[in-house]
This record gives structure tokens, sequence and C-alpha cells, in this order.
């Protein structure tokens, strides 16, 4: 961050303040435990905590100044806000309107950081670049993110996150992006939303911060995507085949060693390359990459050089290889379509091997719960896996629609499922060339079975 002036801050964030003398800020943090010297603490509160019981300690960690809605006693000056929240967003978007830097902002279903990540990796090749770190993608961490940026930066890659309406907008209005990247528009939150109509106009969120002469880059292959109503913004689509309205498009996708290969067409022109992944899906993600790339003066030649080097995010679709046994680990989080995309991609990394998985409950469906974890059992079925072991409070729905092949606990029962998965293995069930998939909600910590697993083939 570039120093502020904390008259500035107080004129920005609309707060009261009697300031006997100015003083530089050279940071800003809502966590004690990291604070620096010279920084702006702002206690956040929520329903489990509560900042302004820790101003004493901001101040003794070396924080200048606080910033608080309520009274506090410090020795330092205290700015006075009807929201502390609301404040580190207006101060969020007050630094990035003072800096001339390039942002790309991406949201979606699914995907979002792999994309991040990509779209990174791409404008790496020209630039410096800042990148959403781990997953601040929310209305905490992305105005933290901003406040990190400096005039070293070209460009910001920055993750949106949601999971109720408004949220999207509150950030994007932040960031004031020059380009935004949709990846999908899924059942994630779906729950939280009602419908995925709800969902699709929460992702266009994005557009309200876009800058007038911005581009919207959306996955032409989602079918609510292609159909939105986006008004004047300038758009490109980009997607697996050809269609008319596709910017970019990918055919003669061959997957082959963990890698794959697939031939870009852009403006009348064919590339041919890879990237170091398996699934359609992450072409997708690539394209998008690309696109952004390509907008911001990156060739598609040097965007697939550039992915050669990318890796995949930890516990999104990470294999490894144990005792003959690939696993892929893949329990960041899921949701009914990033269950949809793994269980499809199996089969690639299987290899004519056989197809196992180690399923979690989907959080955060709400009402749906039930139909989706049926779902899930179809979707186990028509990929022909040869047994899938499963953990949730919706164990009885996945076995109405997987009867064979299926052994479902009930998501109190984690030793009962450790001791089945033990008998399965000693059984010589899960043998070398075989492909195992562990995949779960991030609540329901698949993690521990991974390492479970792993231990015992």
């Amino acid at each position: 961050m570039e120093k502020l002036m904390l008259s500035e801050i107080i004129e920005n964030i609309n707060a009261a303040c009697d300031i006997k003398a100015d003083i530089e800020i050279t940071g800003v943090s809502t966590d004690t435990r990291t604070i620096n010297k010279g920084d702006l603490f702002i206690a956040l509160s929520g329903e489990r905590f509560d900042a302004h019981d820790y101003i004493n300690v901001a101040e003794e960690n070396g924080a200048a100044a606080v910033v608080c809605s309520r009274d506090v006693e410090a020795g330092v000056p205290v700015l006075y806000v009807d929201n502390t929240l609301s404040a580190l967003h207006r101060l969020a978007a007050y630094y990035k309107s003072k800096l001339d830097i390039k942002v790309v902002a991406v949201t979606g279903s699914n995907g979002k950081t792999t994309t991040r990540d990509m779209t990174a990796a791409v404008l790496s090749s020209k630039y410096k670049v800042y990148s959403t770190a781990k997953n601040f993608n929310n209305e905490i961490g992305l105005p933290k993110s901003v406040l990190e940026l400096d005039s070293s930066y070209d460009v910001a890659v920055l993750e949106m996150g949601m999971n109720h309406l408004g949220e999207i907008s509150r950030l994007t209005n932040i960031a004031k992006p020059d380009i935004a990247l949709i990846t999908n528009v899924g059942k994630a939150h779906i729950g939280n939303l009602g419908s995925q109509e709800n969902i699709l106009k929460a992702k266009l969120e994005i557009i309200e911060g876009l800058n007038k002469d911005g581009l919207l880059i959306l996955n032409g292959d989602d079918a609510l995507l292609k159909t939105a109503d986006t008004g004047e913004f300038k758009k490109a689509f980009i997607g697996i085949g050809y269609e008319e309205h596709k910017s970019l498009y990918a055919k003669d996708i061959e997957p082959k060693d963990g890698k794959t290969y697939f031939t870009a067409v852009y403006e009348g022109k064919e590339y041919r390359g890879f990237i170091p992944v398996l699934g359609n899906y992450n072409v997708l993600n690539a394209m998008e990459a690309m696109r952004a790339g390509a907008r911001l003066g990156v060739s598609i030649d040097e965007a697939f050089k550039a992915l050669e080097g990318y890796k995949s995010v930890g516990m999104r679709q990470e294999a490894e290889t144990v005792k003959g046994v690939k696993i892929i680990k893949d329990y960041y989080n899921s949701s009914p379509d990033s269950a949809r995309v793994a269980l499809e991609t199996l089969e690639t990394h299987a290899g004519g091997g056989r197809k196992f998985a180690f399923l979690g409950q989907m959080l955060e469906l709400g009402e749906f719960s039930a139909r989706e974890h049926f779902n899930l059992g179809k979707m186990c079925v028509n990929n022909k896996l040869d047994f899938v072991f499963f953990i949730g409070d919706d164990f009885e729905e996945f076995r109405k629609a997987m009867p064979e092949k299926s052994s479902v606990f009930d998501k109190n029962d984690r030793e009962k499922l450790e001791n089945a998965i033990k008998e399965f293995v000693e059984a010589g069930n899960i043998k070398a060339g075989d492909a195992v998939l562990v995949k779960g909600s991030r609540g329901m910590k698949m993690e521990q079975f991974y390492e479970y697993l792993k231990s015992i083939l």
C-alpha cells in the first residue's frame, strides 16, 4: 500500500475525528495478529467476534489510528463511523481510484480461482501482476487485496465470490474492473439464492462496476450466460467448438499424459498448445484467461507458453499417485456442477483403469439438497463408477439413485466409513492403475479420508 494521510482517510470514509496533527498511514489491518507499525486498524464485528474488544492490543502492536463504530478508549486517533465494514469498502474504493492499474475481475459458480490464476499467469508474461491471495474474494478479503496494491503493479486480477444477492455489486464498485470474466452459472449457493436465475442475476452484478469501455468475457457454452441481458457492454464469448457468437474457441481437444492439448481459434488463426491439467472445464478456464490476455496485448501463442507452467491450486483436481493408484484430491469445495465435471474427468485420470470415488455432502443447497444428492448418485451411475463411498445427511437419497456398487453413511458415522474403506482396500479392490476421486464440500473434511486412504494402500 502507498501512504495515505489520515485527514484524507477521514474525509473519504465519512468519519468523525478531531486530530491535532495529520499523520501518515502506511497500511490497513483488520487483524491485530498481523498489524504493522503505522497501520490503520479497522475494528470489524460479526456474529462471533468484535474487534472493538482488541483496540488496546492493536495500539500496543503499532496501530497509528483506529476505525470504530462505538466508543472506545485509545491513545491514538479514533475515527468514528456508522459501520466499520462499509468504511473498509469506502476506503478501498477511494484508494483504488488513486491508482493507474488495470483490473481484471473474475466470478462464476465454479472455476473462479483456477481462472484467476490462469489469467494472472497469462498476463504475467507481459506485466507485473497482482493476484488475489488465497480465497480473499469476499467483502472483507477483496477490499484488503485492493489496499495491498501500489503503483508498481500494472494489472490486478481479483476474484469475486458471493452467496447472496448484492455482494458482487459491492465488490465490483470497489474494484471498478476494466475486464470482467464470468466462468459459468451453476447451482452453488442455490440454497441461499433460490434459483439459477437468481444466481445469474448475482453474477451479472459484476457489470455494475465495469468501466463503460470495458470488456465482459463470458462462457458461451453456458446456456444462461449465452442468452443473458448484459446491456450495452461489449461482450466476448469463449467456448469449445465453433459458434458464430464466439470470439475465441477451442477444438481438437486431446488429453494425454496429464496434459490437455487443444487448438485455439482466434481472429481466424489457429494456435496449438496445451495446459498441464485435465478436463474440458479447464480448457474453458484457460480460454477466458487467453481472451483477457488478448484484450491487453498478450498473443495466444504467448498465453499458451505462459500456461505451460500453470499449477493447479491445492485440493482442486490435484492428482497424486500412491502405490500405482491415482488419487484426485478435489475437496476444496463441492457443488452439483463441480461434482459433475470431476466425475466426468475421472475417466481421463483412470486411463482405462477402474474408477472409484469417496464423496461427501454438498453443502449450501437448502431445499434442493435431497434432489441434488439423488442426482449425484445418478451421475455416478452414468459415469460407470466401479464403487462409491458416500457420507452426509442425504445418504438415503444418494443410495436411492445408486443402490448397487455403493456404501453410504450418515455424516456422524465417520469411523464406520473408515472401517469400511479399510475392509474394501484390504480385500484388494483398489489396485495399481485405478483412479480414486475424493470430493466433498469443505465442511466435510474430506482431506481426512484422503490421508486415511493413503495410509492403508
